[in-house]
């Protein structure tokens, strides 16, 4: 007799790379999308950003056991950006500010400003607001994510 595994079969090969809040940017949402006070949501970045290159990013990708979406297993990447990730503070707001920060002297030095921004994926809390009893998500109004920077700490040797 031969002996099987439990994992010996496969039911479905997924081709579509991981879903991951890399290939999202912050961006405003649409007035009939704003949430309170909420301006900004995480979509795909556009079709010619470096951004989606250097992570690998598709228009779909794959999710497995997903809290959210749970009898799917590859989802377009821009509803998993909405649902999954947070936008995070920093660039500029308008595409006018950032044209006028990229003028400015200081631009020579930092390399201006960018309208948009990274995004993070959301907390624990946040996951569960986007959480619906129809399995296609909701909107948790995910607020900008201020991020601390990373302290590291160095000791000087003689």
């Amino acid at each position: 007799a031969e002996a099987r595994g439990f994992f010996s079969a496969y039911t479905a090969t997924l081709a579509a790379r991981e879903c991951t809040c890399n290939c999202c940017i912050r961006e405003p949402r649409r007035p009939s999308e704003i949430v309170g006070d909420v301006q900004y949501k995480c979509s795909m970045p556009p079709a010619n950003d470096r951004r989606l290159f250097q992570n690998g990013c598709q228009d779909t990708c794959t999710v497995v056991n997903d809290a959210i979406f749970k009898r799917s297993s590859t989802l377009e990447t821009n509803r998993y950006c909405f649902y999954h990730c947070q936008p995070v503070a920093g660039g500029s707001h308008t595409p006018l500010s950032a044209a006028l920060a990229s003028q400015s002297t200081a631009a020579l030095q930092n390399g201006g400003s960018l309208v948009d921004a990274e995004c993070v994926s959301v907390r624990p809390a946040m996951m569960d607001k986007a959480i619906s009893a129809d399995m296609n998500g909701r909107d948790s109004g995910a607020r900008l994510e201020h991020l601390k920077p990373k302290l590291s700490l160095r000791t000087v040797s003689d």
